[in-house]
This record gives structure tokens, C-alpha cells and sequence, in this order.
């Protein structure tokens, strides 16, 4: 039995053939005809109106050429993606410059307005010139081109909207406004270029998003724009985001080779074609990025117009901290395989007896705890705690975790765990709501796991913490130094206190490690973070508006008490052989030692 898709082969293979626009066009004529006057296929086109894309549409290319629409990869992408994922969440679709999306998106609704009845479309875009642009200059070229035998009835065909009386279908295009399509009942919306639209998201989703139906369809497609409300909505996690890389686009190559020969002039392109080319891009498609670099007099805005992840797409405003360059390179290669999960164990209360017997009280203590692996969890390990035994002793390796409790409602619990010996995160604890005495039992076990770690805990804003770990016996628990206000004596108290002192210090330290060696943070959510912290412009160093530090803070905690710790022994850095000799040489049967 014929297809749809026997039907796009014989036109692709017709049009390789002929590449002739006019021949085409009488191919498509006979398809429609085919379509229309077989059950099978009619059906096929009302369950997946896309289908009709490139059976009958055709567009104008970059080139200026009218052309049969066939899908390039990235718009194949999107298509399966809406076929896979259905309607649950709306598509969040962040992508570089000219790949083709408002086009596919466009001629999606407009396959959805010929085809379905009682459809309503609607696509806002960032301003006027840019309405103009997808009705008229891409809807309205494709659907003239339509055989008259696919084009429905017109009641309406204007320049921002199309209305099917027969069909009771409609498709309008406007600009993005608070209060727009508030009366109307909508089946499919697309935000075309929302990181840049001049009124608030919030206020349009009250007004718009509330107009569509159970089973809309709804799709916002962007560039990125800097930190803003698209940011917060490529986060929140309502959406299925789908990030498109450029060298997704097939025709991003050039052979211009002399445009390689300029990266030596030129450090930040230099990394950046390195860590392309380990990800597998070839010469042609690294000498059109470097092309496209020399061809912008503000070379930073090659990394938001043709960006390489998410990350580096939301170009924070300020003035970043961190090398970005280096975090974007080793984010856009990242690979780092972590277990996801959290710990269960047993809480139990034993008698405290004196000398006599007498009972004195009781205590809580926590009992066989162990990681369970849940990919809802909010513990990620990467590395696991190192014990090894030679000869009836062990070495076990020391490890420090930094601690930072959420201060409001929308900031997050966080622990980062380091191997103390290179100063590489193995471990991070990220929950955004979580009670403080939960928190810290979570933390009881994972210090625990990591060899009786040193466990520096945040108290600016709560002691709670620090006092159940105390209560449950944790023995390795950060002192913090002070003065006293009588004396120059030394007074210890369990926790770090995060001071107009002691902040830049820490913050200073991890920006000399990361600088160092970037690699050595492995949790993506915390290279995230880097990325938005900045300098603001009263000096003060946090997260950019809207951003979250608090991943970046437990890591600034953790390498800063590992300086303290007392059995870091960094100048056996990776010198196994050392480590070897020690342990060739004589022990004392069944003794123990500490790294």
C-alpha cells in the first residue's frame, strides 16, 4: 500500500533528478490528487499534518531559490521529537542563527490550518517587521504555491491572518503583546524568538498560554538574548528543552582554509577550534566558525548567535568571574558519568550508661546507611570514597565537603564533596526543598560514606544543621576560628560563617583553582552556576539576577577548608610510586593509617 513516505522519495528523487521548480510543481499536483482521492492517505495527513510538508511545500531558500521543502537535519530533529514526546509540556527550542525553525514551525501550523477543522493557530513574534516576515515572506509564499485543490475555502486572507469558513480553521500572526489572544481558544502557539520580546513572558502566559486548549501544541523557539525570562523558563524545567548546536546545520562549512591560519593571532579561538575538533567536527565545518568569528567586530557575539551548549547561548549580563571560555569549552565536551540517588538508613536511640549502670539519658544515632540509586534522586557521585588494604593496613584517602543551606524558599540545599588529595569533586547534593534536620542527616551519611570527611556546614542563616550533626555524633565537623571580644584568644564554633571578610576570600580561591583547572568541578549544574556569577557593578561578587550561587558557594566552602585540613597531603599529588614505597616498607601487622 502507498505512503506518505513513498511519496516524498519519488518527489526527493524527481527533484535530483531535474531540479527543475516548474517540473516540481506539476509533481506536487498529482501527489495532492493522490492524497486527497486515497482514504489511507488522507487519514495519514489529518493524524500528522506535517506529513504534508514536504509532499507539497515548497519554499525559498537562503539562496534566494524557490525549492522543494524537504527537511534539513535539525527540522527532522524537531518533527521527531514532537511525534516521541506528544503535547504534555510545551517545546522549549534554543537553537543558533538561520537553522531553519521559525521556517519548519511556520509551515507546521500551516499544515494544521489546511487540514484540521476547528483549528485556531497562533504565532507571536518579537515585533512588527518580524510578523511581516513569517506570514508574508514564508507562510504566504508556501501556501500560494499549494496546488488550488489543497487550499481550503478562504473567508479571510489577510496579511497577519488566514480564516477557512468551511473549515472553521484559522492561523493569525501578530505581535508579542500582555494582553494578546486573551479571548481566543487556541490549538497551537508559537513564540518565535521569545528572549526577545519587549513585554514581560509572565504576563503573556497569563493571557495567551491560558487560551489554549488541553492538547495544544505550543512551541517557543529562540536565540538566546542574555539572562532574562528566557533563561528562567529554559530552567524551570516546564518545557522540553531541545538545544541544537550550528554544526547541526549541514551547509555551516566553508573551505576557505586561510581563516584556520588566523586562530594562531587569536587564544580564545584557538581553544574553542581545539575542543570542536575533539568532539569530531571537521576542517570545513571548524574553518566556517572561524570564518564567521573574524567577520564580527564584537567577537563575543559569536558565542550567543552560534553557540556551542545552552550555557554559553544565555550570555549572562556582567561581568563573569570565572574564565566562561574555558567552562564553555570543557561544557561543550563534557561527558562526566555520575550514579544519581540519595541514602536511606536507620535512625535508632541508645541508653548513655555511667560508670554504676545508672542510665545517664538516651541518644539518636544513625545505622546502616546506604546509597539507593533513584534518577530522582538529588545526590549525583562520580567517584567512589577510596579504601584500599595492603599488608593488614589501610589508606584510605581524606575527603572535605562544603555545606550550604537554602536561606529563602527559592535558593537550594548544597553539599560539594572533594577528594582532598587533587581537589577533584566526586560528589554534589543539590535539593531546592528539603527540611534542615533531613538536610543534615543526608549530610551524617554522606560524610560518612566519603571516610569520616571533613564536613564545613554554611551557618549564616540557620545552626540547625551543625546541631544535628552534633547531636548524632559526627566527629569531623569544620571549627571556624573568631576573636573574642575580650581577648585575642582564639574561641572555635562548629560551621563557616560567610562574612564581608571571609566571601571574597573563599570566592577568590575557587576563581584561582577553576582558573587552574577547570576539569576539576564535574557536576554540570555547578559550572552552570560559574557562568552566572558576576561582578555586579556596586563590586559586590554573586549570582546574576534571577540566578542561583548557592552550588558555587559549598564549592568555594569545600576547597577553602581543604586548605586547613590536617591530613591533606597534596604534595603526594598523583605520586603513587611514593605511596607504593611507603607501603613496601615495614608495618605493624593489622595497624592503621590515615593519607
Amino acid at each position: 500500500m502507498l505512503t506518505i513516505s513513498d511519496l516524498v522519495a519519488k518527489r526527493k528523487q524527481i527533484w535530483e533528478e531535474k531540479h527543475d521548480i516548474e517540473f516540481d510543481a506539476r509533481v506536487v499536483s498529482i501527489i495532492a490528487d493522490k492524497i486527497l482521492d486515497t482514504p489511507e492517505l488522507t487519514a495519514e495527513i489529518k493524524e500528522k499534518p506535517w506529513l504534508l510538508v514536504e509532499c507539497c511545500f515548497s519554499l525559498v531558500d537562503k539562496k534566494k531559490r524557490n525549492v522543494p521543502f524537504f527537511y534539513n537535519e535539525v527540522q527532522r530533529d524537531f518533527i521527531e521529537q514532537i511525534e516521541t514526546k506528544g503535547r504534555s509540556k510545551p517545546f522549549f527550542v534554543l537553537k543558533g542563527r538561520q537553522q531553519g525553525f521559525t521556517t519548519i514551525i511556520t509551515a507546521i501550523q500551516l499544515a494544521h490550518a489546511i487540514v484540521r477543522r476547528n483549528f485556531s493557530g497562533f504565532t507571536l513574534a518579537d515585533r512588527d517587521d518580524n510578523t511581516k516576515a513569517i506570514f508574508i515572506d514564508k507562510a504566504k509564499v508556501m501556501y500560494n504555491a499549494l496546488p488550488d485543490r489543497l487550499k481550503p475555502h478562504e473567508k479571510l486572507n489577510s496579511v497577519n491572518e488566514l480564516f477557512f469558513d468551511k473549515l472553521n480553521s484559522s492561523w493569525r500572526v501578530a505581535s508579542a503583546t500582555p494582553n494578546v489572544g486573551r479571548s481566543r481558544t487556541l490549538s497551537f502557539i508559537h513564540y518565535s524568538e521569545i528572549a526577545f520580546f519587549r513585554c514581560n513572558l509572565s504576563d503573556l502566559q497569563k493571557s495567551i498560554q491560558e487560551a489554549a486548549i488541553e492538547d495544544a501544541l505550543c512551541v517557543y523557539e529562540t536565540t538566546a538574548n542574555g539572562f532574562n525570562e528566557a533563561k528562567d523558563l529554559w530552567d524551570s524545567g516546564a518545557c522540553h528543552n531541545l538545544f541544537y548546536e550550528w554544526w547541526r546545520t549541514k551547509e555551516y562549512v566553508s573551505k576557505e582554509s586561510e581563516y584556520l591560519y588566523l586562530m594562531n593571532a587569536d587564544e580564545w579561538l584557538t581553544k574553542r577550534l581545539k575542543a570542536l575538533r575533539e568532539k569530531g567536527l571537521s576542517n570545513e565545518q571548524l574553518t566556517w566558525y572561524a570564518k564567521k568569528y573574524h567577520s564580527y567586530i564584537d567577537k563575543t557575539a559569536i558565542r550567543q548567535e552560534y553557540p556551542c551548549t545552552p550555557e554559553e547561548a544565555f550570555v549572562s549580563s556582567g561581568n563573569c568571574i570565572f574564565d566562561k571560555d574555558a567552562i564553555s569549552n570543557y561544557l561543550s565536551t563534557y561527558d562526566v558519568k555520575s550514579r544519581l540517588g540519595y541514602f536511606e538508613y536507620e535512625k535508632k536511640i541508645r541508653k548513655l550508661q555511667g560508670d554504676n549502670g545508672e542510665i545517664l539519658g538516651y541518644e539518636e544515632y544513625i545505622d546502616n546507611y546506604k546509597f539507593v540509586e533513584d534518577r530522582n534522586g538529588y545526590i549525583s557521585i562520580v567517584e567512589e570514597p577510596y579504601i584500599e588494604e595492603k599488608k593488614g593496613t589501610k589508606r584510605i584517602k581524606p575527603y572535605v565537603i562544603g555545606a550550604d543551606t537554602a536561606g529563602t524558599g527559592v535558593d537550594f540545599f548544597t553539599a560539594k564533596v572533594l577528594d582532598n588529595t587533587n581537589g577533584r569533586c566526586v560528589a554534589t547534593l543539590h535539593k531546592q526543598r528539603i527540611d534542615e534536620d533531613l538536610f543534615a542527616e543526608q549530610l551524617y551519611c554522606l560524610g560518612k560514606y566519603y571516610n569520616d570527611a571533613l564536613l564545613g556546614i554554611e551557618t549564616n542563616y540557620s545552626r540547625h544543621p551543625v546541631r544535628v550533626l552534633r547531636k548524632l555524633g559526627y566527629s569531623n565537623l569544620y571549627a571556624s576560628k573568631k576573636l573574642t571580644t575580650t581577648a585575642d584568644i582564639p574561641e572555635g564554633f562548629y560551621g563557616f560563617v560567610t562574612s564581608s571578610i571571609t566571601r571574597p576570600i573563599i570566592i577568590s580561591n575557587l576563581v584561582s583553582i577553576m582558573r587552574e583547572d577547570v576539569h576539576l568541578e564535574t557536576d554540570r549544574e555547578t559550572l552552570k552556576e560559574m557562568t552566572t556569577f558576576i561582578k555586579r557593578d556596586d563590586g559586590k561578587q554573586a549570582a546574576a539576577d534571577g540566578a542561583h550561587d548557592d552550588l558555587v558557594m559549598a564549592s568555594a566552602i569545600a576547597h577553602y577548608i581543604a586548605i586547613d585540613y590536617e591530613h591533606n597531603i597534596k604534595d603526594l599529588k598523583n605520586d603513587f610510586d611514593a605511596l607504593d614505597r611507603f607501603f613496601n616498607s615495614s608495618v605493624e601487622e593489622n595497624s592503621y593509617m590515615e593519607w
